[in-house]
This record gives C-alpha cells, sequence and structure tokens, in this order.
C-alpha cells in the first residue's frame, strides 16, 4: 500500500509517496531557544551513546558526548545564520540537519538519521529540504564536510548532484553544489 507523506518547513510543505505507513514531518528549530536546546540534549545524548556515531556525525568532537561543549562548539557563533531542520515521526525526533547560510556559500553540518528510519530515503528528502532553504536564502553553493570513511553519506550526497573537493592530508573530502 502506498501511502502519502506530508514534510513540513516554514510556510510550505511537500507530499512525498512511499511504501511505508509512517508520517513525517519537518521542523524548524533553534538551539537559542530553550525549550528546543532541552529537548535536542535528550536526543543527542541518546543518538550520541556509541563514539563511532559521534564520530561520523562530528570527527572533531571528543567521546563522551556533552551537550553544552556541542552547543558552543557549533551553534554560538552567529546563531542567527543557522538554521536547523529536524525530521519527526509520531512527534519523536529522528533525524536532525543544520546549515549555516552564506551569500556565496552555505554549509551542511550534523545530517543524522537515526538508524530505524534509514533506508526510506529520509535522508535525501531531508538534504532537499535543506538544499530549498539555501536556495531561498540566495546562497549561490552549499557544501558539506564529510569523512572519507563515511561512504553512505558519500554516496548520499553524490546522488543528489554533489560534486567531491579534495582535501589534501586529511580524513575529510568537501562536497559542494552549486545551487544557481
Amino acid at each position: 500500500m502506498c501511502m502519502l507523506l506530508v514534510l513540513q518547513i516554514k510556510n510550505f510543505s511537500m507530499l512525498i509517496s512511499t511504501m511505508v505507513d509512517q508520517e513525517y514531518t519537518l521542523e524548524e528549530i533553534s538551539y537559542s531557544r530553550k525549550e528546543d536546546r532541552r529537548i535536542m540534549e535528550s536526543v543527542l545524548k541518546s543518538w550520541f551513546t556509541d563514539p563511532k556515531t559521534l564520530n561520523f556525525v562530528s570527527p572533531e568532537f571528543k567521546y563522551p558526548f556533552d551537550f553544552i561543549k556541542w552547543t558552543k562548539l557549533y551553534y554560538k557563533d552567529d546563531i542567527s545564520k543557522i538554521t536547523t531542520i529536524v525530521l519527526k515521526h509520531s512527534d519523536w525526533i529522528v533525524g536532525h540537519v543544520s546549515i549555516q547560510v552564506e551569500e556565496e556559500n552555505s554549509k551542511i553540518f550534523h545530517l543524522f538519521l537515526n538508524q530505524e528510519h534509514r533506508g526510506k530515503g529520509l535522508a535525501i528528502k531531508m538534504l532537499n529540504e535543506i538544499e530549498d532553504y539555501g536556495k531561498e536564502s540566495g546562497t549561490k553553493s552549499i557544501q558539506a564536510s564529510i569523512q572519507k570513511k563515511n561512504l553512505i553519506c558519500l554516496k548520499l550526497f553524490t546522488r543528489s548532484g554533489y560534486e567531491y573537493r579534495s582535501l589534501e592530508n586529511s580524513k575529510s573530502t568537501i562536497v559542494i553544489k552549486n545551487l544557481r
């Protein structure tokens, strides 16, 4: 049975046809709001109990996960330029992605989807939604830094039209996509 899923962000929505009997929504949150921080602290602590998972999402961040350090490192500088979108299933956060919007080149970071919800095309939908947000914000290109060993994430971005920009002597690679 084919079921329509509604993904919503801000003032627009998108219908997605899929073979799963689940409803997902996208919602913008802010690390500057106390309630959003409280919720995200709980979610991220549950996701990053495994050091390997934390390393894939944030190689610079040291285990064990510490939410206060996380927000100080990634979400304190110019919070007005950072937008975070969460993917919810039955009001539970199952996915997360942030974008730092700049006029020339915006940066995607912390794209993560809970393991139970992978393999359904949801990560691509989240990526498409964040790209649309970048386009609406007027950025010319969008990029992400991905660990070379994270083959699943690299495949996701290349399938979505991103090109590699190799980093010499680095464990990461840059993927970039022109939006104009």
